[in-house]
């Protein structure tokens, strides 16, 4: 799978987590290693890169950081 298929699919996961609570919550770095199947520190660049280009957000939730659309 190629990198533009794995933000394809994390993008997918994060719109519907938006949709289904309006917006409130995220998803959890946890919910995309089955899509990319990567080293933690390697996952956590991957989605940084998604970050940087505004893909994605992420924000501090009340247990844990949260990853979501950026506002």
């Amino acid at each position: 799978m190629d990198a533009v298929e794995m933000e394809n699919q994390i993008l997918e996961i994060v719109r519907k987590k938006h949709i289904e609570t309006g917006g409130n919550n995220g998803n959890f770095f946890g919910d995309f290693d089955q899509i990319l199947n990567l080293p933690i520190p390697e996952r956590n660049a991957f989605l940084q890169n998604m970050v940087n280009r505004k893909l994605i957000a992420i924000r501090e939730g009340s247990n844990a950081r949260m990853i979501m659309l950026p506002k």
